[in-house]
């Protein structure tokens, strides 16, 4: 048995919350009459994160500061455990309630039950009590890109997938590139590291509101061993990854992992960022990197950075851009929360993310609700 993960709650007080840090209109609940299975005495905030990181003490409801006592923070679309990568404390999490009807057999999301889903309606995966996880994650460092942009293949090749793209913002933050990947050939059982590369840019320079018409292209340098190369797309040329400031994309291979980097967050002192991956059907249609071709919406706030996280970028809380708009669905994943991974009687908690706009409209504030619960295993 498995005492770190045998951990009981005190039933929550039904108390109202005083609204605090980022957020608005935040409160506890009302109880469902559900036989107290379900619903009953959560906490809900919105989190005002457009501007900043957001740090929440679950236990208190309290936004605190970066240096306080935190469990899940939150930046955008981005959220980060208070641990690994991320921060000095001990919280770890899991899924709990995959929702996985909101996705087809080939984990493609499911356009009907996403549009019409509610935060009424998906209430009742609010549980009071949940399965010890297999396993517990703690954070580490996520990238833009994403891992959606190569496949493991016969013979242990790792290669492109096909027909798909990105745009990305650069290091300064005020020029863009649409970008696919035309070729990526890293057969991992020669020990040589990755073999080669293509990567196509059509640049959007600064100032500017128009893609430019042309390519660019970032291949593998001369005497390239197989490790970390860097690409600016403004002067299209390759950098030094070691003593650039203005690279925008590094490519590379280290250890046991291969990326796709932007210079951003943990991995550069630069403001980039990328939006992606988008059906390259699709994305070679756009005239602008900044601007939505059907809506004339700014994309600006889309990009997201390099970040550190770990259970939420691999088991995402929504859907980007269903029905060709650039906004977000949630799909009402539970989350379990372990307050303190190392500690048998540290509270656990269920969290849903429910919506990712305020009163306003305006995207960038996300709408939690949680609870402590308990943790069963199949003996109880």
């Amino acid at each position: 048995m498995d005492q770190h993960k045998l951990k009981y709650l005190a039933p929550a007080l039904g108390l109202v919350m005083a609204a605090c840090g980022g957020g608005s209109d935040n409160q506890i609940d009302g109880e469902a009459d559900d036989g107290g299975e379900s619903g009953t005495d959560y906490n809900q905030l919105v989190i005002d994160a457009r501007a900043e990181t957001q740090y929440l003490n679950l236990a208190t409801g309290e936004v605190v500061s970066s240096d306080g006592d935190w469990d899940l923070a939150f930046n955008r679309t981005s959220v980060q455990l208070n641990s690994g990568a991320s921060g000095n404390g001990r919280v770890a999490g899991a899924v709990g309630d995959e929702q996985a009807e909101f996705y087809d057999a080939a984990g493609d999301p499911d356009l009907n039950k996403f549009v019409g889903a509610t935060a009424d309606g998906e209430l009742d995966h609010m549980k009071s009590s949940f399965p010890v996880p297999e396993s517990w994650t703690s954070d580490d460092v996520v990238y833009a890109f994403g891992d959606g942009w190569s496949v493991y293949g016969d013979g242990g090749v790792i290669s492109e997938v096909p027909d798909i793209g990105y745009l990305v913002r650069s290091a300064e933050g005020d020029s863009y590139a649409r970008m696919r990947i035309l070729d990526f050939n890293f057969p991992t059982r020669t020990g040589g590291g990755i073999e080669s590369f293509n990567l196509e840019f059509e640049v959007q320079v600064a100032g500017t509101t128009q893609l430019s018409g042309s390519t660019v292209s970032f291949t593998q340098p001369a005497e390239y061993d197989g490790g970390d190369a860097c690409f600016d797309f403004d002067a299209g040329v390759a950098v030094d990854c070691a003593t650039s400031e203005t690279w925008d994309v590094l490519i590379g291979f280290s250890g046991r992992e291969w990326y796709l980097k932007t210079n951003s967050g943990p991995s550069g002192s630069g403001q980039g960022g990328a939006l992606g991956p988008i059906p390259w059907a699709e994305l070679s249609a756009y005239t602008s990197a900044t601007i939505d071709n059907a809506t004339g919406e700014s994309l600006v706030r889309a990009y997201a950075p390099d970040s550190t996280g770990g259970l939420f970028a691999d088991s995402s809380w929504y859907a980007y851009n269903l029905q060709g708009a650039h906004k977000l669905w949630p799909n009402f994943r539970v989350y379990l929360i372990d307050s303190d991974s190392e500690d048998a009687s540290a509270p656990v908690y269920a969290m849903q993310i429910i919506n990712y706009y305020g009163s306003d409209g305006n995207s960038g504030q996300p709408e939690i609700r949680w609870k402590e619960i308990n943790l069963t295993t199949g003996e109880n």
